[in-house]
């Protein structure tokens, strides 16, 4: 992922320019090549413990894996609390019919939530007005766990609150893998000469699991 706080915008479109100038190629005239995500990069998506008290839809927008792996641990985290959890991709939900909570995902690109994750909200929006909905975003802002690092990671998340209140939030970091990344991103990355987007895991498991076990207690307490 890509943060706007650490990288400028005319710093990007200067990067993707120069790309461009050098032979990325299109499809089918509209999405460029170099925005598509790696083969490389797996998006899980199945149940948990079914047949437990409350089910809840965990969903998520990625682009490089890491918001997928967080998703799947709070998924797993969840089950562990006796709730019945089901982990899909943010565009592969149909229906939140028989779910008795939601939790939402996205990754940040340019201090933006993913497309997916906004279309999720606006799909199901009216849905989720009669169901709790807790919502955390994966970015590079918290790379460093500073207050005010997750002050400004969690409004990010202000497109998706400010329609519906979520019960909890949460902000994580996230991973620059060069293998995981789209093309044009990779190469962002690698031109970036203040190391700020260096190859590394960022990702604080135990944090992470601190908010998913929280998260249990809240949901299974909601009436």
């Amino acid at each position: 992922m890509v943060d706007q706080k650490l990288v400028s915008r005319r710093k990007f479109l200067k990067i993707a320019g120069g790309a461009l100038g050098a032979g990325v190629v299109t499809c089918g005239g509209a999405a460029f090549f170099g925005l598509r995500t790696p083969s490389t990069v797996k998006f899980p998506g199945h149940s948990f413990c079914e047949g437990q008290s409350k089910k809840i839809l965990v969903a998520y927008a990625t682009k490089s894996g890491a918001t997928a792996e967080i998703s799947k641990a709070i998924t797993e985290s969840l089950c562990a609390r006796g709730l019945s959890a089901e982990l899909k991709r943010a565009n592969h939900v149909t229906s939140l019919e028989g779910y008795q909570g939601v939790v939402l995902g996205t990754a940040i690109y340019m201090g933006n939530p993913l497309k997916e994750a906004a279309n999720f909200v606006e799909k199901f929006g009216s849905q989720m007005a009669n169901i709790p909905l807790a919502i955390f975003d994966v970015c590079l802002t918290m790379k460093e766990a500073t207050s005010e690092n997750e002050k400004t990671a969690l409004a990010y998340l202000k497109p998706i609150s400010d329609l519906i209140a979520p019960i909890k939030t949460g902000a994580f970091g996230g991973r620059i893998d060069f293998t995981t990344l789209p093309p044009l991103y990779r190469m962002f990355a690698q031109a970036d000469k203040q190391g700020i987007l260096a190859e590394g895991d960022f990702r604080d498991w135990g944090a992470i699991s601190t908010w998913a076990e929280d998260l249990g207690v809240v949901l299974a307490d909601y009436s």
